[in-house]
C-alpha cells in the first residue's frame, strides 16, 4: 500500500507540474473569474461602438397600403420602439433600393389585408422581424374589422390589448429549467473524462519510452503502478476543476449585483445535488475509461502506436455523447434507448447523470446504475493491471486485439 500512494503522489506531482497543465489551468482560472464581468463589458462596448457609429435612429419604410397611415405608424412604432417609421410612396424597387444600400433597416410591403412582404438586405437566422410584423399586421386587422362593426376605438384597444396571465405546475422535475446547465456539465463531464484518460495513457507510454518501466516494474506491482497513475491523474484532474469551480464561483459572488442579466443567472444555476451527482458520475467515468486506456498503452512502444490503440475507445465514448446529446434534444429523455444507454456502465456516467437530472428517476434505478458502474471499474482495474503486466515489456509492433484475449488466456 506505501509504494501505491509513493506513486500516486509521483503521478500527481507530475501532472501538475507540467507547463501544459499549468497553463491550461491558468487560463480556464483567469476566464472564469473574469466570466461574470464578460456580459457588462460587452455591453458597454457594443454601446459605445453603437453610439460612435451612427447617432441616426435605424428606420423602416412601410409602403402605402390598405391600411390607414397612423394605425401604421402607431402599430408598428409600438412594436419597434426606436425606430423611425417612413410611410413612402416610392415603386417596390427604389424600396428595395434604399434598403440595399442602408438608408431602410428593413421594409414592409403589406399588399392585402392579411398579406405583406417583408424586404431586407441580409436575412440572419436569428431574425425574428417577419413574425413581429406577422402579430402586428393580425392586430391591426382584428382592430379594422372589429370597428367595421361597430366596436369603439376604445373598446376595440381594450380587447386587443387584453393581458393574459398563466401558471406552471410540475409534478415532477422542469426539464426546461435544468436543461442548460445539466447540458454544460454533460460537455465538461465528456471533455473532463476524455482529458484525463489521456494523462495516463500518456504516462505509460512515456515511461515505456524512456525505459524507466523496466525499473519501475521490478520495484512494484503492476497493480499498485497501474491503480497508482489512475488515481494521481484523476486527483490532479479534479484539483483542476477544483480550481475552475471555485474561480467561477468568487466570480459571481463577487461581481456586481447587476453584472449579469437576471435571464443569464437562471441558465448557469447549479444547483448543490446536480454538482454533487456530476462529481460522482465524473470520477466513475474516469475510471472506466482511464483503467481502458492506460491497459492499452502498455502496448504501445511509442507514442506513434497509441492513435491504433486507442483511438476506438476514444470513438466510443465520444459516439455515446453524441448519443446522449441527440437523444435529449430530441426530448427523448425518458425514452427506452436512453434508459438501456444509463444502465451500461460505459455510457451511464451520461445518460444516467442527465435522466436523473432532467426527470425523476427511483432512487433504486440510481443506486443500481452506480453500483454496475462500481463493480465495472473493480473489474476494469484488475483487467488493466492484467494487461499492464503483458504489456509493459513488450516493445515492437502493438498485437492485435485476439492475441491480447490469448496471452491474457494464458495467464
Amino acid at each position: 500500500m506505501k509504494k501505491f500512494f509513493t506513486i500516486l503522489g509521483f503521478e500527481y506531482l507530475t501532472c501538475i507540474r507540467n507547463k501544459a497543465f499549468i497553463i491550461i489551468t491558468a487560463f480556464l482560472v483567469c476566464a472564469s473569474l473574469l466570466f461574470a464581468f464578460l456580459p457588462e463589458v460587452i455591453t458597454s462596448l457594443t454601446s459605445e461602438d453603437e453610439q460612435q457609429i451612427d447617432d441616426k435612429p435605424p428606420a423602416i419604410a412601410l409602403k402605402k397600403s390598405v391600411y390607414d397611415d397612423e394605425l401604421l405608424k402607431s402599430s408598428f412604432s409600438a412594436a419597434f420602439p426606436g425606430y423611425e417609421i417612413v410611410i413612402s410612396d416610392d415603386e417596390r424597387k427604389e424600396i428595395e433600393s434604399k434598403v440595399d444600400d442602408g438608408t431602410y433597416t428593413f421594409a414592409v410591403d403589406i399588399t392585402a389585408p392579411n398579406a405583406f412582404t417583408y424586404i431586407t438586405k441580409n436575412q440572419t437566422l436569428y431574425n425574428s422581424d417577419q413574425q413581429y410584423i406577422t402579430e402586428i399586421i393580425k392586430h391591426m386587422f382584428e382592430k379594422t374589422e372589429l370597428e367595421k362593426q361597430g366596436v369603439s376605438p376604445e373598446k376595440t384597444d381594450e380587447i386587443l390589448g387584453m393581458s393574459y396571465f398563466s401558471e406552471l405546475v410540475t409534478t415532477g422535475a422542469d426539464i426546461t429549467k435544468n436543461y442548460f446547465p445539466v447540458y454544460i456539465i454533460m460537455i465538461v463531464l465528456f471533455m473532463a473524462i476524455a482529458t484525463y484518460g489521456n494523462m495516463v495513457q500518456q504516462s505509460v507510454v512515456s515511461e515505456k519510452n524512456t525505459r524507466a518501466m523496466e525499473l519501475l516494474i521490478t520495484c512494484a506491482k503492476p497493480s499498485e503502478l497501474m491503480f497508482g497513475k489512475v488515481f494521481g491523474s484523476g486527483l490532479a484532474g479534479l484539483t483542476q476543476l477544483g480550481l475552475i469551480f471555485l474561480s467561477l464561483g468568487c466570480s459571481m459572488q463577487y461581481a456586481p449585483a447587476d453584472a449579469i442579466p437576471e435571464e443569464l443567472k437562471e441558465y448557469i444555476n447549479f444547483p448543490p445535488e446536480t454538482l454533487a451527482l456530476a462529481l460522482v458520475f465524473f470520477i466513475l467515468g474516469y475510471f472506466i475509461y482511464a483503467f481502458l486506456l492506460g491497459a492499452l498503452a502498455s502496448f504501445a512502444s511509442k507514442t506513434e502506436d497509441l492513435s491504433g490503440l486507442t483511438t476506438p475507445v476514444i470513438f466510443l465514448l465520444t459516439g455515446i455523447y453524441m448519443a446522449v446529446v441527440f437523444l435529449c434534444s430530441g426530448d427523448m429523455i425518458d425514452s427506452t434507448a436512453m434508459t438501456v444507454l444509463s444502465y451500461i456502465p460505459l455510457s451511464a456516467p451520461m445518460a444516467m447523470f442527465v435522466r436523473a437530472i432532467l426527470i425523476d428517476v427511483p432512487v433504486w434505478e440510481l443506486i443500481v446504475s452506480i453500483a454496475l458502474q462500481i463493480v465495472t471499474v473493480i473489474l476494469f482495474g484488475a483487467l488493466a493491471s492484467a494487461i499492464y503486466k503483458i504489456g509493459v515489456l513488450m516493445y515492437g509492433n502493438p498485437p492485435k486485439p485476439a492475441q491480447i484475449i490469448k496471452m491474457l488466456g494464458k495467464k
